[in-house]
């Protein structure tokens, strides 16, 4: 007979016959802590031999190997499950082993190596230490190597919640994604520029849509953190601020100005972007 599992995070969750509601609620069979799950999002259904996962209704919805559902969608060994900014992989095993333990979806980071791990492991299974970051717990999906999949799931969701002008969603997303981007640049770590680019998007939108500078100078701060250029469409955006709010822009734009050129000055792919950039940095401009 066969024996079904769902792999999310660094754990394996052994999935009985009947129901596994997943969603953010402690309620729910899998618990998983991101503001893009709704409280009850999905469930996975096992009856004999036959697995489906079922769609709940969930805002964010659903999508299993990157294609969007509704209902009831059937699964096979190695489907890949997106709810929010999480991924969960269906397997399917001969019956043999223990039982799995309920998990919440949080981690914790290994202050010795950093490398991510679940919460209630002892000691991380890379270098083997007890000691860990109590500062903070994440929630995300794990990479390998310099790969930041939690910032690439991220990225995908806000350009959803951008494409459907849900304005409280995207906050919600950049915050998180802020979270990502500069701890990676505190740690030296790369950030992809496509990535960047669609967050500055989703920032200099939201700055102009509420008309509040607050994401505007933070999206110019980072790229001058991270040695780029926004795009120009992102200073365009900017553009569109009150007078008083775009005013308060420009020690962050003529701070940006001055460490591109020390730099050598803008490439030619940039220059658009960067004159923009110039043009925040006047006053009135």
């Amino acid at each position: 007979m066969a024996r079904y599992r769902l792999r999310f995070l660094l754990q394996e969750i052994d999935l009985p016959a009947g129901e596994t509601v997943l969603g953010r609620s402690p309620a729910c069979h899998v618990t998983i802590d991101d503001p893009l799950v709704s409280r009850r999002h999905a469930a996975v259904v096992i009856r004999g031999d036959d697995a489906h996962v079922r769609d709940m209704g969930a805002r964010n919805g659903l999508k299993v190997n990157n294609v969007a559902i509704t209902g009831d969608h059937p699964l096979k060994d190695g489907d890949r499950i997106r709810i929010g900014t999480q991924e969960l992989v269906f397997c399917v095993a001969p019956q043999r082993g223990r039982s799995g333990t309920r998990p919440t979806g949080f981690l914790t980071r290994c202050s010795s190596c950093s490398a991510p791990y679940p919460a209630e492991a002892p000691e991380c299974p890379q270098c083997g230490a007890s000691e860990r970051v109590d500062e903070e717990t994440l929630s995300g999906v794990v990479g390998k190597g310099d790969q930041n999949w939690t910032l690439q799931l991220l990225v995908e969701v806000l350009g959803k919640a951008l494409e459907l002008e849900r304005w409280d969603d995207v906050e919600r997303i950049l915050r998180r994604a802020r979270m990502n981007v500069e701890e990676r640049l505190a740690a030296q770590q790369p950030i992809e520029r496509d990535h960047l680019d669609t967050i500055a998007q989703g920032a200099s939108s939201l700055a102009a849509h509420r008309s509040n500078v607050t994401w505007a100078k933070w999206t110019l701060d980072i790229y001058n953190a991270a040695g780029m250029v926004p795009p120009v469409e992102v200073g365009e955006r900017m553009s569109t601020l009150p007078p008083q709010e775009r005013a308060s822009l420009v020690p962050s734009a003529d701070k940006l100005v001055r460490s591109v050129e020390q730099r050598g000055g803008p490439s030619t792919e940039d220059r658009p972007g960067f004159d923009r950039v110039a043009s925040l940095a006047q006053p009135g401009g």
